[in-house]
């Protein structure tokens, strides 16, 4: 099971606050090939991200064109420092390596 989280309406606060808050390189981390980058998250109320961090399920976040891996509980463990709050991990997957990851067979 995963959950994809479509962004959709570009304009709005969600967006506006994801899109301030990614930060592709200030603190940059490799794990198994993939790269991650820990970011702070933007918007006023941390929830949103806190809870999709917590997941069980692996999270892909999906906004315009661009499709991002969520690193959950046992993935944030090898980053190398533990996330606090309103930190969060991502690494960004072309279309190809999403349908892999999700197992997708055309």
């Amino acid at each position: 099971m995963f959950w994809l989280v479509h962004i959709h309406n570009e304009s709005s606060f969600l967006a506006t606050y994801f899109g301030m808050s990614l930060d592709f390189r200030s603190r940059v981390v490799d794990v198994d090939g993939k790269t991650f980058a820990i970011m702070d998250w933007a918007g006023p109320n941390k929830q949103f991200i806190e809870k999709w961090k917590r997941a069980t399920a692996h999270v892909f976040f999906n906004i315009g064109p661009h499709i991002f891996f969520l690193a959950g509980p046992g993935l944030a463990k090898h980053l190398g420092a533990t996330l606090r709050r309103g930190e969060f991990a991502l690494c960004g997957l072309t279309r190809d390596e999403f349908l892999k990851a999700v197992h997708w067979n055309d």
